[in-house]
């Protein structure tokens, strides 16, 4: 498998809502697009040498584009924030391969799919797929407070539309999420499908898992609302194996950034410790992980994720 990036077109960029829009990316040479399955993202390179991850939300049976939303971050560090703002139809963009951590098992038999704000971006793809194989399923999205209605007009001119519910952020329309009585009485060979930020998820996934959601049933993609303040972190060494070369990695540093101002480049693209793209060997020291993405057997395995775990001891040896 190939991992050479494809030159696309922005064919068209829509206003989604309030801070949110989307993205219609089509091969610069009419050759077909690389595959993919739902629940899949790509990398977006920028033209200012950022890598970005995106969920592709169009039917994953289309060959001749890829769609992604955006939801502009007050936070960005130039990711979101170019695409919105720089980004226009006729650009140019380099993207990855579509690579997938959010499948829907082989044996789904029915599946409850749960999204709040950009988090419906990879959901939609899921949806249309369990639609097209005749899965049962329910859709529950509900619209960020500052972006009401976004994504509708795509879901409403989908073959899913009598699948999805809406709520909104607001007292005003009493028309809240409610857990709870959406993990009632459901079949225990149900699917759960969720993705948002992590404030909003985790008391979801928790409720799940109360009501009897075993580990295996629950399918989480995690987007984040804004990047934490640095905190003022121990101090430790971290030394590249190939080189010997070894660097003190300041307490308000990650080791991905401070190693890239210091001439060692580890490719990343989240740097918050959830999508895995710049996952590391670790091959002498303790591990303090404090990332969202790594299994236990990878871990196990010596990875870690220098974007945003560090030490525990005073030491860390890179397989670099």
């Amino acid at each position: 498998m190939s991992d050479a990036l494809h030159t696309v077109v922005v064919a068209r960029k829509a206003i989604e809502a309030h801070n949110m829009a989307s993205f219609e990316l089509v091969p610069a040479d009419d050759q077909p697009l690389p595959g993919f399955t739902p629940g899949s993202h790509i990398d977006v390179t920028l033209p200012n040498g950022l890598t970005r991850q995106y969920s592709l939300l169009n039917s994953a049976s289309e060959r001749n584009r890829y769609c992604i939303g955006v939801w502009k971050d007050g936070n960005s560090r130039g990711g979101s924030k170019a695409l919105h703002l720089d980004i226009n139809e006729g650009d140019r963009l380099q993207v990855s391969r579509p690579r997938n951590r959010f499948k829907i098992p082989k044996d789904t038999k029915r599946a409850l799919l749960v999204a709040r704000g950009i988090g419906i971006t990879p959901i939609l793809s899921i949806a249309d797929t369990l639609k097209a194989r005749a899965i049962p399923f329910e859709l529950h999205y509900v619209f960020a407070l500052m972006s009401p209605d976004s994504f509708r007009s795509t879901i409403e001119a989908s073959s899913f539309a009598e699948n999805t519910t809406y709520y909104k952020e607001s007292t005003e329309d009493n028309q809240l999420l409610k857990p709870a009585a959406l993990f009632a009485d459901r079949p225990d060979d149900t699917q759960l499908f969720i993705c948002g930020v992590d404030w909003w998820m985790d008391p979801i996934l928790a409720l799940a898992g109360q009501k009897g959601f075993a580990e295996e049933r629950i399918h989480v993609e995690r987007f984040t609302a804004k990047t934490a303040a640095a905190l003022l972190d121990k101090v430790f060494d971290v030394t590249v194996k190939s080189t010997g070369a070894t660097f003190k990695i300041p307490g308000d540093k990650t080791v991905t950034a401070f190693l890239e101002e210091n001439g060692v480049k580890i490719a990343t693209s989240c740097e918050q410790g959830m999508c895995g793209t710049c996952k590391t060997r670790v091959v002498d020291g303790e591990i303090d992980h404090r990332d969202k993405r790594l299994s236990a057997a990878q871990r196990a395995e010596g990875y870690f994720l220098p974007c945003v775990s560090r030490a525990k001891g005073d030491r860390l040896v890179l397989d670099l």
